[in-house]
């Protein structure tokens, strides 16, 4: 899955995804650069079409240039000629019957009602990591007497991470050679480290986050993938680009080299059928016999499923403190996707968190102690910090479960993903004042109901 984007997330090229990291919003920034440039990416449309449909029949028809496909899958990022109507031809798309779906790919805006991401305050240390309120809250410590996560591969969508970090540094995935299991999407290479500075929105995002998933599954694998810039933005196509990457990093489905869980503490207000598509194809969320995946450039994602090369899809809810506004992907109807709000030591919603009907589950997420970037420690509030316990309790639970069918396989691959998420929301706990329950992760595990507190 070769990368057209150099330095694609800066242009913004598509919906704005955003960091769900900082109490006080989602972190959306404006498009461009603010020298009042256009988006050279401004024009770009993406499609799927129907089986036996051509690429370049439809091109021609719409005056269309292709600009990339989505591996071998009939998905591709299309540009509309200049002077033409991008609306107009989204329109066309829509009604011609080859087309699967058809969506822009550009920020037409940034979302009036988030806000940039206050920077982690500086703070804490390996003690402090421990022995802060989240694990007790979610029930960690005995939890980790069931299990750690071993043999769970983790992967974290995010601004990338430090790969040098004490914490983080051992638990790195490796593949064939010694090789590490991580991918940069912005600038297209193999080194998924974290940039910038901390005058930067999104700098230490993916650091703190992935240090949540090795404080909830401490012997789990990360596989760092770097999909935000420096301010904390993205893309869908190359958010889809990454989790690709990560349910089949090699590109050989028979191969057992992918993510178990994804981590995606990233969100924006547009739903896409690109990210829907993507995350019921990481989750295997869908039937041999669907119509919308029967064209043969998904075989190898079905050959992938039928091994259960699957990844349960963890996503941050939002924080927008709003029961209404939805958030994606985390809204999507995937099975196999769980949602995450994030929760106060009080047991209470937090106040800057989405919650509503549509959330599956909350986890600790305000206040929270984890890794940053030069080997340090700092304090950030968001559901991105929920979304990565919760992760790594999906992986905990993951790596319980007794091998199914054949033998052979690994203990990780054999539930079904919506099992899986379907039980961290079933042994969850009450939270006060809401209808959204927190995880417990030793009920979860011991597939018994949790312990409701007692509420004022």
């Amino acid at each position: 899955m070769k990368l057209n984007l150099p330095a694609a997330l800066a242009l913004a090229t598509s919906l704005l995804l955003t960091a769900c990291g900082g109490g006080g919003g989602s972190g959306a920034a404006a498009a461009g650069d603010g020298s009042g440039a256009v988006d050279p990416l401004a024009a770009d449309v993406i499609v799927q079409l129907r089986p036996g449909a051509s690429v370049t029949a439809l091109a021609s028809t719409y005056r269309l240039s292709v600009v990339d496909q989505f591996g071998k899958r009939p998905i591709w990022r299309l540009r509309v000629a200049g002077g033409t109507s991008v609306d107009d031809a989204i329109a066309a798309l829509r009604a011609d019957p080859a087309v699967r779906f058809a969506e822009r790919n550009e920020d037409t805006e940034t979302p009036e009602g988030r806000r940039r991401n206050p920077v982690w305050a500086v703070g804490g240390d390996a003690g402090v990591y421990v022995s802060q309120w989240a694990p007790q809250a979610i029930n960690l410590a005995a939890a980790h007497a069931t299990s750690t996560g071993a043999g769970v591969r983790v992967a974290v969508l995010d601004t990338g991470i430090d790969l040098g970090h004490p914490v983080l540094s051992p638990r790195l995935a490796r593949g064939p050679g010694g090789a590490l299991l991580g991918r940069d999407f912005v600038d297209d290479d193999a080194d998924p480290s974290e940039t910038g500075s901390r005058g930067d929105a999104g700098y230490g995002h993916g650091t703190h986050v992935a240090g949540l998933v090795a404080l909830a599954a401490p012997t789990a694998s990360l596989m760092p993938a770097r999909v935000l810039d420096n301010a904390g933005r993205g893309n869908a196509w190359v958010l889809a680009e990454a989790l690709g990457w990560a349910v089949d990093p090699d590109g050989n489905p028979s191969s057992d080299d992918g993510a178990h869980v994804i981590n995606l503490s990233l969100s924006t207000l547009q739903p896409t059928e690109l990210l829907k598509t993507v995350s019921s194809l990481a989750a295997c969320s869908f039937d041999d016999d669907d119509a919308d995946f029967s064209d043969p450039g998904f075989d190898d994602d079905r050959a992938r499923c039928a091994l259960r090369h699957a990844a349960v899809v963890a996503a941050a809810t939002g924080n927008g403190g709003s029961e209404t506004v939805q958030e994606y992907p985390a809204a999507e109807p995937v099975p196999g996707l769980l949602s995450v709000a994030a929760s106060t030591q009080e047991r209470r919603i937090a106040d800057f968190s989405n919650r509503g009907s549509w959330i599956r589950v909350a986890a600790p997420g305000e206040a929270i102690v984890s890794t940053v970037p030069g080997g340090g420690w700092g304090t950030w509030s968001g559901t991105s910090m929920a979304t990565p316990l919760a992760a790594g309790g999906v992986a905990l639970l993951l790596a319980t479960l007794p091998p199914a069918g054949d033998p052979a396989l690994p203990a990780p691959r054999q539930w079904d993903t919506e099992l899986a998420a379907k039980r961290l929301a079933d042994r969850s706990s009450a939270l006060c004042g809401s209808s959204l329950r927190q995880i417990d992760l030793a009920a979860a595990l011991a597939d018994v109901s949790a312990t409701d507190p007692v509420c004022p």
